[in-house]
């Protein structure tokens, strides 16, 4: 809810500061192919900061941070507005190990998954800058308007593909198929979906190098999914016995890896995850966008 409210406030603050904007050049209006690389971090029930129960920023890690990208074609509505969807491709990670909460660390489980999500996304550019001149690159002419500057926020809906996987003695294991919290055990609750949905919001911003390139820098988070499986930890422990009657000794020991440290030979039915807040992830990418002149050129001057 407070990721909401914040991205919120911050339509409100763009809205205000769009009436400074510098009157923009037409060849802002046109549609562009988008590509950009960057990072990706999970923010599941694994791993994260020392507190315990944290989330969103605090419970940020810097050892998840794994990689990943996105194809994407962008249409641009008016001045203010576009539209444009994508398919994002990135790889997620968490690990108790990289938490120094005694109970995560004692924990002991991990995972990693791609996700696969394709997500469309509206834009509000809250903030144009462009440098008005002339339409070409003659030599010696002055005010070309490479230089153009422009501050978005986005927010949109996706859909996405995850399969968690558990890594043990050198070897991942897809874990969905293990039951791992009694998933579709008798008494167990029902089997997760590989797929799920996403609203996906963040801040953006671009710099014009030519007529027809531009880079762009964007931060994104999945400020709500409809899953708390990502990382194949949600509920409470399940028998590990029955665990391994149903699915073998690899499922029993990924439904309860614990080190040790602390006590847990009655864990079944206390908490092994988080079950309040669904899983999220978040990107930062740097990319490129190639803009496609809509603007019929025939008959027209060259200088």
């Amino acid at each position: 809810m407070k990721k909401i409210l914040v991205f919120v406030l911050l339509i409100i603050l763009g809205s205000v500061s769009g009436y400074s904007q510098l009157r923009v050049n037409e060849t802002l209006n046109r549609d562009e192919y988008t590509a950009s690389l960057g990072l990706s971090t999970a923010l599941t029930d694994l791993g994260g900061s020392p507190e315990n129960g944290t989330h969103f920023l605090k419970d940020f890690n810097p050892g998840s941070i794994r990689f990943g990208g996105f194809l994407g074609y962008r249409k641009r509505l008016n001045h203010s507005f576009s539209v444009k969807g994508i398919l994002t491709i990135a790889e997620l990670y968490g690990n108790d190990d990289l938490s120094s909460d005694p109970i995560r660390f004692n924990r002991n489980q991990n995972f990693k998954t791609w996700i696969i999500e394709p997500s469309v996304q509206f834009e509000y550019h809250f903030y144009q800058y462009n440098q008005n001149g002339h339409r070409y690159k003659i030599r010696h002419a002055h005010g070309f308007h490479a230089g153009s500057f422009d501050c978005y926020i986005f927010a949109g809906v996706g859909a996405f593909y995850y399969n968690p996987e558990g890594y043990r003695n050198g070897t991942w294991t897809s874990l969905r198929p293990l039951s791992t919290e009694g998933e579709g055990l008798p008494g167990g609750p029902p089997t997760y979906s590989p797929f799920a949905f996403c609203i996906p919001a963040g801040l953006g911003f671009k710099y014009r190098i030519d007529a027809n390139w531009s880079l762009n820098l964007e931060f994104s988070d999945r400020i709500w999914t409809s899953t708390d499986y990502i990382d194949d930890t949600h509920g409470t422990y399940f028998s590990p016995s029955e665990i391994q009657q149903y699915k073998g000794s690899t499922a029993a020991y990924f439904s309860h890896p614990v080190l040790g440290f602390i006590p847990t030979a009655d864990a079944v039915g206390q908490e092994r995850g988080d079950a309040t807040h669904n899983d999220t992830y978040m990107f930062i990418f740097i990319g490129a966008n190639y803009h496609v002149d809509n603007h019929h050129r025939r008959g027209r001057s060259k200088f």
